[in-house]
């Protein structure tokens, strides 16, 4: 039996409770979480990368693997997925498609089909907007819990009880005969692949399986409770106390923070610890309302705080 590996990828439940969200009335999330995440999903493209796959209630959702093109042998972190899908020409999205539905791919993944680097990047900007926006809180407000659960699976199968363990993760997951059973029907053997297991901070029903890997078959499964951390008033606290991420976000907050003086895209980057696409991602949304501007110089592109930006600063200082 092949022994299991933990890991900690916000990626999967930042997926996993967006699509629940546009599931619409299915029960799983209530109403004012709905409404917040959907404010958080204000892009055209970014609704159109997801709207295929959403899926009528009671059917399963079949999701290409196309969407996390890093598979999460280890940690992973969001900033790091979302890099990859804002870069990756996703080739891999037509042989997955084609993999689910042989020749007749359905009409809502055509023009994802004939256009995967354009749906790669909407896809990863959408599931940015939502980490930046709740997901970043209520990953931290849950690492308590995805801790514990961390250490219950090294207590399990240290003590060779890991058949138990993969029969406790979810109603939806049984274990038997080197294979996953998901829903009672669906058989996924392990073939001697690592097994990953990924707690994941979303609605109780959920569940993700990532079966196309050749090493490694990983296991998204919810943590009981975790998605009231996606609600609880300690956000509104820290937007109290940081007013001015409260009208631009966290992470647009620190940015503007940041530009006392100008400096080059590739140094703010590097003082602010994330990748540079993701940095261009909010430095486009900052221009657009007039709060930055970006000038090329050489092969650099220099940035600065804009007049009406520092005033937004003074007014929340």
């Amino acid at each position: 039996m092949s022994e299991p590996q933990g890991v900690l990828v916000p990626d999967l439940s930042m997926l996993s409770v967006t699509l629940e969200t546009l599931q619409g009335e299915s029960g799983s999330i209530a109403d004012p979480l709905r409404l917040r995440m959907l404010s958080l999903m204000h892009t055209p493209s970014g609704r159109a990368a997801l709207r295929p796959m959403v899926t009528p209630p009671g059917q399963r959702r079949q999701i290409p693997s196309a969407v996390a093109p890093l598979t999460p042998t280890g940690d992973l972190s969001i900033a790091t997925q979302v890099d990859a899908l804002r870069s990756n020409h996703n080739d891999r999205l037509r042989a997955n498609l084609i993999e689910i539905y042989s020749d007749r791919i359905p009409a809502v993944w055509r023009a994802a089909a004939e256009r995967p680097a354009r749906w790669s990047r909407s896809l990863g900007d959408v599931l940015a907007d939502v980490w930046n926006g709740l997901g970043h809180d209520a990953w931290n407000r849950s690492r308590p819990a995805i801790d514990r659960e961390l250490r219950r699976q090294e207590d399990l199968a240290g003590r060779g009880a890991a058949d138990a363990l993969y029969n406790t993760l979810s109603p939806r997951i049984g274990y038997a005969d080197d294979a996953f059973v998901l829903d009672g029907r669906v058989r996924v053997p392990v073939n001697g692949r690592r097994i990953v297991l990924a707690p994941m901070i979303s609605a109780p029903d959920s569940m993700v399986v990532e079966n196309n890997d050749p090493v490694a078959v990983v296991i998204g499964y919810p943590l009981p409770g975790a998605l009231a951390n996606w609600t609880r008033p300690a956000r509104a606290v820290q937007e109290i106390d940081d007013p001015l991420a409260t009208v631009v976000g966290r992470f647009r907050a620190d940015v503007l923070r940041n530009l006392d003086h100008r400096t080059t895209m590739s140094a703010l980057a590097a003082r602010l610890n994330c990748p540079p696409s993701s940095l261009t991602h909010h430095c486009n949304t900052l221009e657009s309302a007039g709060l930055v501007e970006r000038v090329r110089q050489g092969r650099s592109i220099a940035i600065h705080r804009t007049a009406r930006g520092a005033a937004l600063l003074d007014v929340f200082s």
